[in-house]
């Protein structure tokens, strides 16, 4: 099945809607930052799989789990559904922070 549209999921510990991601992501990145990030979710949204750096293991789900970078140090962790066409979103930061180490 090919997805004509993705739909963004939240799975962030600070946010499961886009309303709390917006709340989120306006306090925790300065306006450029927002704006790049912003620009990567629509890129997952038309393709997830496009513009996906690697390949991180499964999700709770079990759905593989991509990263994307946003800038040389931020990145969105995140995780495909292709049966329900569905991305998840699971972290947003530092590269540190998004790999856990």
């Amino acid at each position: 099945m090919v997805c004509r549209e993705w739909k963004l999921r939240f799975q962030l510990k600070k946010a499961k809607s886009y309303e709390e991601f917006i709340e989120f992501a306006t306090d925790e990145f300065n306006d450029k930052l927002l704006m790049l990030i912003l620009e990567k979710l629509e890129l997952l949204q038309e393709n997830p799989f496009k513009y996906s750096r690697e390949k991180l293991g499964k999700d709770i789900y079990g759905n593989t789990m991509f990263s994307i970078e946003v800038t040389r140090d931020i990145r969105i962790l995140y995780s495909v559904d292709p049966k329900n066409c569905i991305v998840f979103i699971w972290e947003i930061g530092s590269h540190k922070k998004v790999y856990g180490h």
